[in-house]
């Protein structure tokens, strides 16, 4: 009997050890803890959202953060891959038009997306900004024709790379990944303006960030001044002017000067705004068409009663060619 009780009892007590073992094991491992700081690190590097930067260092400790960023813009590409193929058939109807000047060469990058918010965001201008700088770096080694015109080019974008050999197509691709939009390239134009001339460019709405003006209207413009430098009125703040005039009256073409009609007599009103605008102006002036689309015929926006030629010879000024770019629907 003794003996059959010892029996009894040793197998209740295998069988609790087994459950002990078997809880135990079934158990889920405590998940190890995030840094934080590391977490913030890497979200500041690459951008990314916080998912995909706590999926890098699952894999990389804080020691290994080049390791991480590495990791992340892989996936971004692979991800992005995939999903501007998702995406491709989605319409862009929103975005900005981008232009940057530098060195006599200006670029102009017409970038859409799916949603205004996004066009808004911070990575999507971003994107705008490190596209429109590529294309300058590409406009510099173009080859120009000596010209008495400001001379254009269209560019391929799946031809063009940034100037660590990264391809543009590539760039647009990762951050389709990022943004979750459908991302397009609609147009790519460079401008170089002829030797004396200056080239200048606007954005309307104004919006300018890292020396990139963007909006849904730039327009270029190659500009003489006959006037000194360091002039009453600086160069730049007359070519903005004209710029948003193109913009705002939809300049065609510029045109020839008006032939004079009316003597005009010198007139002694002044504004507030008479340096602004140089409303005072001696000699002949024509009467104006309403419709005229050249643009040295137009009424000048900021100031009706003179035309845009009027304007510039008051500051010995002369407009040798200029575009305007509208975000195509």
């Amino acid at each position: 009997l003794v003996q059959m009780l010892r029996a009894i009892l040793g197998v209740r007590s295998g069988i609790n050890t087994g459950c002990r073992f078997l809880s135990a094991a079934a158990a889920p491992a405590a998940k190890p803890k995030v840094d934080k700081e590391a977490l913030k690190e890497l979200r500041q590097r690459t951008g990314y959202s916080f998912v995909n930067c706590k999926k890098a260092l699952d894999q990389y400790d804080r020691t290994q953060l080049d390791e991480a960023v590495t990791w992340l813009h892989e996936l971004a590409r692979k991800e992005g891959w995939k999903k501007a193929e998702k995406l491709s058939s989605r319409q862009t109807s929103q975005g900005l038009v981008g232009v940057k000047i530098e060195g006599g060469i200006g670029a102009v990058v017409e970038l859409s997306c799916e949603t205004d918010f996004v066009s808004r965001g911070e990575p999507f201008q971003q994107l705008l900004i490190n596209l429109t700088s590529a294309v300058i770096a590409n406009a510099k080694l173009q080859q120009w024709a000596i010209s008495q015109k400001m001379e254009t080019k269209t560019l391929v974008f799946d031809e063009l790379k940034d100037e660590s050999g990264k391809s543009l197509r590539e760039m647009l691709t990762a951050s389709v990944g990022r943004i979750g939009e459908n991302l397009t390239v609609k147009s790519i134009h460079v401008y170089k303006a002829p030797e004396g001339v200056h080239i200048f460019g606007a954005s309307h709405p104004k919006h300018t960030v890292s020396d990139v003006s963007m909006g849904r209207f730039v327009s270029v413009l190659a500009m003489k001044r006959l006037a000194p430098e360091g002039s009453v009125f600086p160069s730049v703040r007359l070519a903005d002017q004209i710029c948003q005039h193109v913009i705002g009256m939809r300049s065609e073409g510029v045109g020839e000067p008006p032939l004079p009609k009316v003597e005009k007599k010198e007139e002694t009103q002044k504004t507030d705004d008479q340096d602004e605008l140089n409303e005072f102006f001696s000699g002949q002036t024509t009467s104006i068409d309403d419709s005229e689309t050249s643009l040295l015929r137009q009424q000048f926006m900021l100031n009706p009663n003179q035309t845009v030629y009027e304007y510039l010879q008051g500051h010995k000024a002369e407009v040798i060619d200029f575009a305007r770019i509208e975000l195509s629907a």
